[in-house]
């Protein structure tokens, strides 16, 4: 009895295995058929909404810049934890790429790839202030 488990269990893993397998290849392939070219995401942000969420305003925010702050810096300086801006920026990109993705230009594939990639530009772009 055990054995007759054993081979049914293993038949129903390797089946949907397989199933799975075969599924993803399938969407692969319809994705690149109906891809038309590359979807180059740009934003624009709102350094009002960002300087609220900073608790300081406009003016403020520029001056900061001009002395070479970064935005991540000026969040620290408020008492914001890096963690709390980031997630100010993926709610921004959250909503921004549904958006685009129930606009049209922006395709399963290219959502995901914009996706992996996300971390890496808030980082940067937080850290960043050519005025240093």
């Amino acid at each position: 009895m055990k054995y007759v488990f054993k081979g049914i269990l293993m038949f129903f893993t390797l089946t949907l295995f397989f199933s799975l397998v075969v599924h993803a290849e399938k969407n692969e392939q319809k994705q690149g058929e109906s891809d038309e070219g590359t979807v180059v995401y740009h934003v624009k942000y709102d350094y009002d909404a960002l300087s609220n969420f900073l608790g300081i305003s406009l003016v403020e925010y520029r001056e900061y810049w001009k002395k070479g702050l970064s935005i991540a810096d000026m969040a620290k300086k408020q008492g914001i934890s890096r963690h709390e801006l980031i997630g100010y920026f993926c709610a921004f990109h959250y909503r921004e790429m549904q958006k685009w993705r129930g606009e049209g230009p922006m395709t399963e594939k290219d959502y995901f790839d914009l996706v992996f990639r996300l971390s890496d530009e808030i980082d940067e772009f937080i850290d960043r202030n050519p005025n240093r």
